[in-house]
């Protein structure tokens, strides 16, 4: 691997680590040479992620965390740190979503998708700044969405909190660049996991998935990984507070 491809020597911690894009996430850090924490609710997932990484001859740590919970995000941070030593790679991708008429939507839904989708990035990016400050060097990827600068009925919860992880992704690189902190946005459109996997399993929407991408394929976990490894990687260091669009062409096609 090209020494500006390399995390040799970093270390990452990844958020909603136990499956889906979080674990192909994890996995791809690995292999490119950094020691990954993997952080989940899910013990077990999260377990197994670490697991593999460890089996391919990489570095993990798999630790407990509800990302909604401040109290969790400060203890993680610590496990990880102490396990494996200062995180450098910070990837804010735990999230989920909420499709339900708006009228219809109440107020704990509401704060739920945005406390997990929105307020979990704010802290843990806060949790590890610190080092990265002192230390002058660190990498923040903040997990978006298509859906951030789309308008998708139903969807307001979670379109407003992936809109808010760009303006949170911009504010944070503005103020850290100074210091040797890149904060940037990866924004996956379609992409095949656990969640998504479900309506994509239905022909019918499938194919209307398919005819909004100009690329004509549902993404699959495996296409972040790379992204985030470059990101994450001294390549991208003149790089911040950008969002990339991780979505066969769909939101330039809109």
């Amino acid at each position: 691997m090209a020494p500006w491809y390399s995390l040799a020597g970093r270390v990452a911690l990844v958020t909603g680590a136990s499956r889906g894009l979080g674990a192909a996430t994890a996995a791809a850090l690995a292999e490119a040479g950094a020691a990954v924490g993997c952080a989940a609710r899910t013990v077990d997932g999260v377990e197994a992620t670490a697991k593999g990484i460890r089996e391919r001859g990489g570095r993990a740590h798999a630790v407990a965390l509800d990302v909604t919970r401040a109290d969790q995000v400060a203890a993680t941070v610590r496990a990880v740190e102490q396990a494996l030593g200062p995180v450098d790679i910070l990837v804010n991708n735990a999230g989920i979503t909420l499709e339900k008429k708006t009228v219809d939507v109440t107020d704990a839904e509401w704060e739920r998708v945005l406390t997990t989708n929105l307020t979990s990035m704010f802290r843990l990016a806060r949790a590890v700044a610190p080092g990265m400050l002192e230390r002058r060097r660190g990498k923040i990827i903040n997990v978006g969405s298509m859906y951030g600068v789309i308008g998708v009925a139903r969807y307001a919860a979670y379109c407003a909190s992936k809109a808010g992880v760009d303006g949170l992704t911009r504010s944070l690189a503005v103020e850290w660049a100074r210091h040797g902190v890149q904060v940037n946005c990866v924004a996956p459109g379609y992409v095949n996991t656990e969640i998504s996997r479900p309506a994509l399993a239905d022909p019918r929407t499938r194919e209307l998935f398919l005819s909004k991408i100009p690329a004509r394929r549902i993404g699959e976990p495996e296409d972040v990984g790379p992204l985030v490894v470059y990101l994450a990687s001294p390549a991208s260091d003149h790089m911040t507070g950008q969002t990339l669009y991780l979505d066969g062409g769909q939101t330039i096609a809109w």
